[in-house]
């Protein structure tokens, strides 16, 4: 006996994806720190930094922390594309092309 095209854990994960999906389409308050999404502010010996940081399915990830705000989208937007899948792309950060480039 195979098992349908669709399993259990097939589906569970594809509405896990579409439940972050909406989740995440709703407006972030930024409390001052970033305009960008999953990024944070904080204060090391070194001085200001900025922190990459995801929640999906009951867990944090984090890419680490970086010298500028737009760096830290930048990993974030990798790291949800590795995280969630392919079909998250509309929820990115629009980071400057500038900052791309660095």
């Amino acid at each position: 006996m195979t098992a349908p095209a669709n399993s259990y854990w097939d589906t569970r994960k594809q509405t896990q994806v579409e439940r972050w999906l909406k989740l995440s389409g709703r407006p972030h308050m930024t409390r001052g720190t970033s305009p960008y999404r999953g990024v944070s502010s904080t204060w090391s010996s070194t001085g200001h930094i900025w922190r990459a940081t995801l929640s999906f399915n009951g867990r944090r990830y984090q890419s680490g922390v970086y010298k500028t705000q737009e760096e830290a989208a930048l990993a974030w937007n990798r790291m949800v594309l590795r995280v969630v899948g392919p079909g998250c792309e509309p929820r990115l950060n629009q980071v400057p092309c500038s900052a791309e480039a660095n």
